[in-house]
């Protein structure tokens, strides 16, 4: 057997099967014990608490789900040969994004719950925050960058469906329909780039730093769209580790893809870092104490500012000082939990932008509901992730670049 057909064969054989329902069993469980948590949650006592950690994981979700569309994009931006093993997981939260759309309109219902200036505006202000002007320009943003980063996709997966039916035979005369796609592609990357930290600059100023009228930052939106591109690259880095031993595509996920993936999560977790830090800098060069409440409250007021040394541990301190190592990089077990911890760490980020905005107690409001809620999302996720791995193959098969890295794979393999 030739180094191509033990490479069809392991393409083959990562195909989701029987072993596939279980997981697809407790995704779904997961998603209906969080919805029915929120249901219980926002008809109860704590409408307020299930509003404010549904809003939490909306941002957190989704932001992770867009930022994923646009590391495929960067990829076909740039032309990486690296990336192209893992640009169709990059690809499978797409998925998630018919769902998130429908969401965030689910929170049109909890606006009295969420927007403080909907009870007393400012009058500076009240042009701009109108609940329904909010949602008409955040909605039509997010469908416009939903519909680019579906268009993206479809453009990847286009026709690879027949080519994984039909044989080797059809994957090796695939390569024109796939240089066709990609330049589709190469027309729609550049545009999602444009509007990913555009619209994501809106929803940060529109569903985080609206919770708190008094204070400003024109660097916010960039902050907050940069934390979502992070967790995205946290997130694939899992899929990649996911996807080498159970699915087998060890032969084509390699060492190497773990340590450039590990070089990006290091320096977006310096950016990360840098431009919350920045926060402090504008503050204290403009002299504007008038902003400071903002950043007290979370960093120096109890119960909050524990949460907020905690985040930037598990978010800064803790991936630069472990991704100096070049060894820890490409060991997939450890860049597994690495990455874990990240995710939570920008989970916990999010809840301390929005939490600390809307909550009044003495008490973290960290319990069995926000808890519930959180894994109902990730239920949600995970059965776009496992329906999307069901459907498409879990390479870019007719990918040019691609089958030109598997050439040079398997030039090698006979030298």
């Amino acid at each position: 057997m030739t180094w191509r057909d033990e490479a069809w064969a392991d393409l083959q054989a990562a195909r989701p099967g029987t072993g596939y329902r279980p997981w697809a069993l407790a995704a779904l469980v997961l998603a209906v014990f969080g919805g029915t948590a929120f249901g219980i949650g926002v008809t109860g006592t704590q409408a307020a608490r299930a509003w404010q950690v549904f809003l939490i994981n909306y941002l957190f979700w989704s932001g992770l789900a867009f930022g994923s569309i646009l590391i495929s994009a960067v990829l076909v931006i740039t032309q990486a040969r690296w990336g192209r093993p893992i640009k169709r997981l990059a690809e499978a939260p797409a998925a998630f994004l018919p769902f998130s759309l429908l969401l965030f309109w689910v929170l049109y219902g909890g606006r009295d719950q969420l927007f403080p200036w909907l009870r007393d505006p400012a009058p500076h202000q009240a042009a701009w925050l109108k609940a329904p002007f909010l949602f008409a320009r955040d909605g039509l943003a997010l469908f416009l960058l939903t519909a680019v980063s579906l268009a993206l996709v479809y453009y990847s997966v286009r026709g690879e469906r027949e080519i994984q039916a039909r044989g080797m035979e059809s994957w090796a005369g695939s390569r024109e329909q796939g240089a066709a796609n990609l330049h589709k592609q190469a027309v729609l990357a550049p545009l999602l780039a444009i509007l990913y930290p555009l619209v994501f600059s809106l929803i940060g100023f529109d569903l985080v730093m609206s919770l708190s009228p008094e204070w400003h930052s024109t660097l916010f939106g960039m902050y907050f769209f940069t934390g979502g591109f992070y967790s995205a690259l946290a997130g694939l880095m899992i899929l990649a580790v996911v996807a080498v031993k159970p699915l087998r595509l060890g032969r084509f996920i390699r060492s190497g893809q773990f340590h450039d993936l590990g070089k990006l999560l290091l320096g977006f977790s310096l950016v990360t870092g840098d431009f919350f830090f920045s926060q402090f800098l504008v503050i204290w060069y403009g002299n504007l104490p008038e902003e400071t409440r903002y950043v007290i409250t979370r960093v120096n007021s109890a119960p909050w500012q524990g949460l907020a040394w905690t985040v930037l541990a598990l978010c800064f301190v803790l991936p630069f000082i472990v991704l100096l190592s070049r060894k820890a990089k490409q060991r997939p077990g450890f860049m597994l939990l690495l990455s874990g911890i990240i995710l939570i760490g920008m989970w916990l980020e999010r809840f301390l932008l929005v939490a600390p905005s809307l909550w009044k107690g003495k008490d973290l409001p960290l319990g069995l509901l926000e808890i519930l809620i959180s894994l109902g999302f990730l239920g949600l996720m995970g059965l776009s992730l496992l329906w999307f791995g069901g459907r498409f193959p879990l390479l870019p098969l007719s990918d040019p670049l691609f089958q030109d890295l598997l050439q040079g794979e398997e030039e090698r393999a006979r030298g």
